[in-house]
């Protein structure tokens, strides 16, 4: 894929992301009162107390909030940013859903998964809605607090307000939906852990690797290291594998030596050879 494609590419999903995040809020989070929090929270809250348009809110709260980060910190506001916050208005203005169901749980559950996957997907397009991750920056700016705690805390306190405005439940509700929804934007940008890295410290690591190499058909890479209580030099295989083929490997090590010592991760996203592709191309 050329750069201009992926360019074009990056505003489509970012275009498909947030109409999926409007769905998920207009479908889910308004009728039953509920939110992860950010901005699209306050416009809930806003709404149902001074009868305020949802996208009337996001834009009135967002595009100044990135023109003062523009002003106060210089740089350009990335064009991808601007579209995402605009488009996301648009789609909530334009997006008319019945509620889809009144079960509140059921509400935090797909509305988080939505709005999770269509915040991911503009994410994974390198844009952003705007939102709480700017007031972080303000906070960290002026303040200790991290930008990971400043967006904790603006969250915290968008969600209390619906415990304070609303009820304690739909507060409680509100928090399955940000756990939710925060897991959906995880899974969209780093992948389903489809992959597993294997570290493996052995006596036999040459016959290992070798076998890995002839059986497997998978790259493997050798590391020297020093183990501290013995002092002798030992090397690290690493080794990236399928899920399919875990037991295959453990087999296949404890075949050529039952006293390997082998450390098995999770691997979210694995590009390569053997793998996925590189995103661009050329």
């Amino acid at each position: 894929m050329t750069k201009k494609r992926r360019v074009v590419w990056d505003y489509i999903q970012i275009s498909i992301g947030t109409v999926i995040t409007a769905v998920g809020i207009n479908g889910f989070y308004v009728p039953n009162r509920i939110s992860d929090g950010g901005v699209s929270g306050l416009g809930i809250i806003l709404f149902y107390v001074a009868h305020v348009p949802l996208w009337v809110t996001l834009l009135l709260v967002n595009l100044p909030l990135l023109w003062l980060s523009h002003k106060l910190w210089g740089g350009r506001v990335g064009s991808r940013t601007v579209y995402g916050t605009l488009m996301l208005s648009l789609a909530v203005a334009l997006i008319h859903l019945h509620a889809l169901t009144h079960n509140v749980l059921l509400a935090a559950v797909y509305g988080g998964v939505l709005s999770g996957v269509g915040l991911g997907l503009v994410f994974r397009s390198r844009g952003t809605t705007g939102g709480t991750d700017v007031v972080a920056r303000f906070l960290s700016h002026w303040s200790p607090v991290s930008m990971g705690q400043g967006m904790m805390l603006i969250d915290f306190f968008i969600i209390a307000g619906f415990g304070f405005v609303f009820n304690p439940t739909l507060a409680m509700f509100s928090l399955i939906a940000l756990f939710i929804s925060s897991r959906a934007i995880d899974v969209v940008q780093e992948g389903v852990s489809y992959a597993r890295a294997f570290t493996i410290v052995s006596a036999k690591a040459d016959v290992v690797a070798q076998k890995i190499l002839d059986t497997m058909n998978r790259g493997v890479t050798r590391m020297g290291a020093t183990g501290e209580y013995t002092g002798e030099q030992r090397p690290i295989l690493y080794v990236v594998v399928t899920r399919s083929e875990v037991t295959t490997l453990k087999d296949l090590i404890y075949e050529v030596d039952r006293e390997a010592f082998v450390v098995v991760g999770t691997v979210h996203e694995v590009v390569g050879e053997g793998f996925r592709k590189p995103p661009m191309e050329g």
